[in-house]
């Protein structure tokens, strides 16, 4: 790939000290000893940023500054610039940045890897098709990659206990309705069609961990279409979730609006009982974090509270 001569020349001017090896899922880096000036490709990665309180200077946010959760701006702010969409980051903004650190998606990132490597120090983590534990794991290895460690894992371990004590408070509820295990389904929403989120994915397995039972058979791989799959209102009918929790944008009409006439749409257990809830599909299926985790913990309460 050719870079602009505008790159080059910002890539020249933007040399770092070099301080540890660090190891990802593309190779080893070698990473300052404590970077200053990060830029981060996937969302799952600001969050574990801004759980140690570190505001990255340039934030892929698909040119969309409200796609930031509210809980990461409390922590980083917005000084923050823009470098684009998570699956074509602009190279010229990452390198006008002078970052000291980049942090990529091994699924979007493998190809530009080379090059982001010439601009700074890059180090590649799975974000979008990893799941809760992965995620885990991935703000484990930053925190250590940065020179954080003590401080992640202390976050890790207060993250930890607040997550346990939000599952206690939703299988109470759940066992208020029904005294078996609860089955719930997650799926993204909007005009033009509908994505259930399957179980070795990090909403699928973040339900799992609240005891709730999956609807899909695992997807037995993770490529990005096994893990999120487009579903017509006819397989949705077979599914026939008890829970069905409907990631929405908030913008406009919904395809499950249209259905809302349909015997097959009326007939799915959640509809009929009335377990059908709406939630953020920003939060639920792009956030991938431990923020993120905790705030949809606080959905799962309300939705178990409301559960029939």
């Amino acid at each position: 790939m050719k870079l602009s001569s505008m790159l080059l020349g910002l890539m020249l001017t933007a040399g770092v000290a070099q301080a540890r090896d660090v190891t990802h899922a593309l190779g080893t880096t070698d990473v300052p000893d404590a970077p200053q000036r990060i830029v981060v490709l996937e969302f799952s990665f600001i969050d574990a940023l801004a759980a140690l309180e570190i505001v990255p200077v340039g934030i892929a946010d698909d040119g969309q500054r409200d796609r930031v959760q509210p809980v990461w701006s409390e922590r980083i702010g917005d000084g923050w610039t823009s470098v684009g969409t998570r699956k074509t980051p602009s190279l010229e903004i990452i390198a006008s940045l002078q970052p000291d650190l980049i942090i990529a998606d091994k699924s979007r990132h493998a190809a530009v890897y080379e090059t982001l490597g010439q601009i700074a120090p890059t180090i590649v983590y799975d974000s979008l098709t990893g799941d809760y534990g992965d995620m885990l794991e991935v703000a484990d290895k930053i925190g250590a990659a940065i020179g954080r460690a003590e401080e992640m894992d202390a976050f890790l371990e207060g993250h930890i206990a607040r997550m346990d004590a939000a599952r206690a408070v939703v299988a109470d509820l759940t066992r208020q309705v029904q005294a078996e295990q609860v089955e719930a389904q997650f799926g993204v929403i909007n005009a033009n069609g509908l994505w259930l989120h399957s179980p070795q994915s990090y909403v699928g397995s973040l339900l799992a961990s609240f005891d709730f039972a999956p609807v899909m058979s695992p997807s037995g791989t993770d490529d990005y279409g096994d893990l999120y799959q487009k579903t017509t209102l006819e397989q949705l009918s077979e599914l026939d979730p008890q829970v069905f929790i409907l990631g929405k944008s908030g913008d406009g009409r919904t395809l499950d609006q249209d259905w809302s006439a349909e015997s097959l749409w009326q007939d799915i257990d959640a509809v009929a009982d009335d377990n059908l809830f709406d939630v953020s599909s920003n939060l639920w299926s792009r956030g991938r974090g431990m923020l993120t985790a905790e705030e949809i913990a606080d959905d799962l309460r309300d939705i178990a509270n409301g559960l029939k």
